[in-house]
C-alpha cells in the first residue's frame, strides 16, 4: 500500500527572498551577441555543474532580453566581477539601453563579449535548456576559461560586498605564531570553539587558517581528534633531511645539464631569496626562511622533470618541519653558502660537483637542527 503523498504548505514568497538572501553568492556578468547586438546581465544564479566534461548552470529570468539572447546564439560568457565592480554589477542588473558603454570588452572566441577587467571569464555553449518557474535553466559546455588575480564580489541579503580575505589573513598569521612559539601541545586536539574564543573571531576563519597551516605541515589531520599539532622531533628532522638528500641526489642525475636557460635563472633568484632572512650570519625570520628554502628545493627537484620526486619530496613535510625545528638568532648561514655553491653546480653542469654539495648540505642542516633542538632545550 502506497503512502499518501505530505501536504506542505508553499513558503511565502517574501519569506523565501529573505532566507535565500542569506546565502552568499559569487556575482558575475552573463553577455553574449544576437542579431549583431550585443546583451547583458548580472546573475549569481551560477554553479558548477561538472568537471569531466566541464560544464555550468546557469539560470537566466526569462522575461530578460539576454535569456532570449542566449536561446538564439546558443553560446554565451560568464564575467565573473572582482570585489570592487559593485557599480558594474548594479549597471547590468538595470535596464539600460547600452550597459557596454564605456566598458572595455573584448570578443571571445564564441563571439560574446568578455569583461577585460573581469576576475575570471568562461565561455559555453548551450547543451541543453529547461524551464524552471520563472527562469529557464541552461546546462552548458565550457569551451574556454582564464582568469585573473584579485578577490570576488559577492551577493548577500541583497547587497553586493567583499569576502573578508583580510580577516582569514590576519587569524592565519596570528595562530601560525602562536604553533611557531609552542602555545599548543603536540597530539592535543586543536578545536575550533576554543581557538574562536580565544583569537576573538568567527569559527570559518579558525578553519581556514587550520588548513592552511595544514598546506604548511604545522597542523596535520587526525580520522578520529580532528586538527591537530603536528609531531616533530630530532629523529623526525633526520630522517626528512635524508629523504631529501637521497630525492635531491636522483633529481640531480636527471636535471643536471639538462635544464634551460631561464629555469637555471628562476633557480638562482629563489636560491637569493632564501638570503634576506639572515642577517650577521644569524637566523631572524624562521617562518619565512622555511617557506623561500622550501620553495628553492621545491625547484631544484622539479628541474628533473619528474613528478614522481616531487611529489615525494612535498610529502617529506619539510616546511613545516623546519618552521618548527629551527631557532631565531640561530645559526645556519653555511646553508646559504650551499645554496649558492649549488646552483653554480647547475650552471656549469657538474653533477659531480652538484652531488658533493647536496651531501655537504645535508651534514650542515643536520647539524643546524641539532644545534636548534639543544637551544631550546
Amino acid at each position: 500500500m502506497s503512502e499518501s503523498p505530505v501536504s506542505v504548505a508553499v513558503v511565502d514568497r517574501a519569506a523565501f527572498r529573505e532566507t535565500i538572501g542569506h546565502f552568499a553568492t559569487g556575482v558575475a556578468v552573463i553577455t553574449t551577441v544576437a542579431g549583431g547586438r550585443r546583451f547583458g546581465m548580472t546573475a549569481s544564479a551560477v554553479a558548477s555543474l561538472s568537471l569531466d566534461p566541464p560544464m555550468l548552470v546557469v539560470c537566466i529570468n526569462r522575461r530578460a532580453p539576454t535569456c532570449a539572447a542566449v536561446t538564439e546564439r546558443g553560446t554565451f560568457a560568464v564575467n565573473i566581477l572582482t570585489e570592487s565592480q559593485g557599480a558594474l554589477a548594479e549597471r547590468f542588473a538595470r535596464a539600460n539601453k547600452d550597459k557596454f558603454a564605456g566598458v572595455d570588452v573584448e570578443e571571445g572566441a564564441t563571439g560574446a563579449p568578455l569583461l577585460v577587467s573581469a576576475l575570471a571569464r568562461i565561455e559555453c555553449r548551450v547543451s541543453e535548456q529547461v524551464t524552471g518557474g520563472s527562469h529557464t535553466v541552461f546546462l552548458a559546455d565550457v569551451v574556454g576559461a582564464d582568469t585573473a588575480q584579485g578577490s570576488p564580489l559577492t551577493y548577500f541579503r541583497g547587497r553586493f560586498g567583499r569576502l573578508d580575505l583580510a580577516e582569514d589573513e590576519a587569524v592565519t598569521a596570528e595562530l601560525r605564531r602562536r604553533v611557531l612559539r609552542g602555545d599548543y601541545c603536540v597530539g592535543e586536539p586543536l578545536d575550533v570553539d576554543v581557538l574562536t574564543a580565544e583569537l576573538h573571531t568567527e569559527p570559518w576563519h579558525v578553519y581556514h587558517a587550520l588548513t592552511h597551516l595544514v598546506a604548511d605541515d604545522l597542523v596535520t589531520r587526525d580520522p578520529e581528534q580532528g586538527f591537530v599539532l603536528a609531531p616533530v622531533d630530532l629523529a623526525t628532522i633526520e630522517d626528512a633531511l635524508q629523504g631529501r638528500r637521497a630525492i635531491e641526489v636522483g633529481a640531480a642525475e636527471l636535471g643536471v645539464g639538462r635544464a634551460t636557460a631561464g629555469e637555471l635563472a628562476e633557480l638562482r633568484r629563489l636560491m637569493e631569496e632564501t638570503e634576506p632572512f639572515f642577517a650577521g650570519g644569524r637566523l631572524e625570520d624562521v617562518h619565512g626562511y622555511a617557506a623561500a628554502n622550501a620553495a628553492f628545493h621545491a625547484h631544484l627537484v622539479g628541474l628533473a622533470r619528474s613528478d614522481a620526486l616531487l611529489h615525494a619530496y612535498r610529502r617529506l613535510g619539510l616546511t613545516g618541519i623546519l618552521a618548527r625545528s629551527l631557532q631565531p638568532a640561530s645559526g645556519g648561514s653555511e646553508l646559504l653558502g650551499d645554496h649558492r655553491d649549488l646552483v653554480d653546480a647547475y650552471d656549469r653542469a657538474d653533477l659531480a660537483q652538484a652531488r658533493h654539495v647536496i651531501d655537504r648540505h645535508t651534514e650542515h642542516a643536520r647539524a643546524a637542527h641539532r644545534r636548534a633542538f639543544g637551544g631550546a632545550g
